[in-house]
C-alpha cells in the first residue's frame, strides 16, 4: 500500500487547484482525477514469461479538504500494481516490481503533476523504499547506471540506483530500476528490484517494463 508521505506528495499540489468543475467551485462536489489502471500483460508473468506473479492491484484513493479553497474537496484515484518472483528452491523473494499511474491535474488551467517535476532519483526515494515489498529502506540508493526500454510505445531511460538493504533477514546489496511515461492524461511509474547477485534479473525487470498495458481512454 502507498505510503502517508506518497499520499502528501500528491495531495500538495492538488489542493493549490483552482480550476475544475462548477460543482466544486460552488462546493456541491469534490473536485476528482482518476488514473487509468496500468498493469503488466499476462503474457509477461508465470513461468511462460519472466516468473513473476501478481501479488496486488489496487486503487489508492487520496481524499484531502483544503482550507485555503473554502473546505473544497479534492479526490485523487491512483492505481497501484505490486509483483514479485519467488524462488521456490531457496524460499526466497528474489525480484518485485510495480506500476504506479497518476492522473494529470490542472492547476490554475495548467496541466501537471508532482510526478512530472522530479527526478527519478527523488520518484525512488518518495516512492520505492514505501512499498510494502520484501526490501526494506531504499531511500540511500545511489544511481550506478541509464538503461533504455520501451514502455508504452515510447523509448524512455530506465535509471539504475544500487544499495544495501535489508533482505530476507540479511544485508544484501540491490539494484532497483525507476521509468516514467506520460501516456494519455496519466503518468506511468515503473518499478523494479532484485539482489545484484542475480544480474540475470535486469533482462526480466526490463521485459515487465516493455510489457506494461495502460487504456488512456476517458
Amino acid at each position: 500500500m502507498a505510503s502517508r508521505r506518497l499520499a502528501m506528495v500528491f495531495a500538495v499540489t492538488f489542493l493549490l487547484t483552482g480550476a475544475g468543475c462548477i460543482g466544486f467551485i460552488t462546493g456541491e462536489e469534490p473536485l476528482t482525477y482518476s488514473a487509468e489502471q496500468a498493469t503488466v500483460a499476462d503474457s509477461a508473468l508465470g513461468d511462460d514469461g519472466t516468473g513473476y506473479t501478481e501479488r496486488s492491484v489496487e486503487q489508492e484513493v487520496i481524499e484531502r479538504t483544503s482550507e485555503d479553497l473554502g473546505n473544497r474537496t479534492v479526490v485523487v484515484e491512483n492505481w497501484l500494481a505490486r509483483y514479485e518472483k519467488q524462488d521456490e528452491f531457496i524460499d526466497e523473494t528474489v525480484g518485485v516490481f510495480a506500476v504506479v499511474s497518476t492522473h494529470e491535474v490542472d492547476v490554475v488551467g495548467e496541466p501537471q503533476n508532482p510526478i512530472a517535476n522530479v527526478s527519478e532519483g527523488e520518484v525512488l526515494t518518495e516512492l520505492v523504499g514505501q512499498y510494502e515489498t520484501s526490501y526494506g529502506d531504499l531511500s540511500g540508493a545511489e544511481r550506478t547506471d541509464t538503461l533504455q526500454a520501451t514502455m508504452l510505445g515510447e523509448q524512455t531511460d530506465v535509471a539504475v540506483f544500487t544499495t544495501t538493504t535489508n533482505f530476507a533477514g540479511r544485508e544484501v546489496e540491490v539494484n532497483v530500476y525507476v521509468s516514467v511515461v506520460k501516456h494519455g492524461d496519466d503518468y506511468v511509474v515503473a518499478i523494479g528490484g532484485h539482489p545484484t547477485r542475480l544480474p540475470d534479473e535486469r533482462d526480466n525487470i526490463l521485459d515487465l517494463i516493455e510489457s506494461i498495458e495502460h487504456s488512456d481512454e476517458k
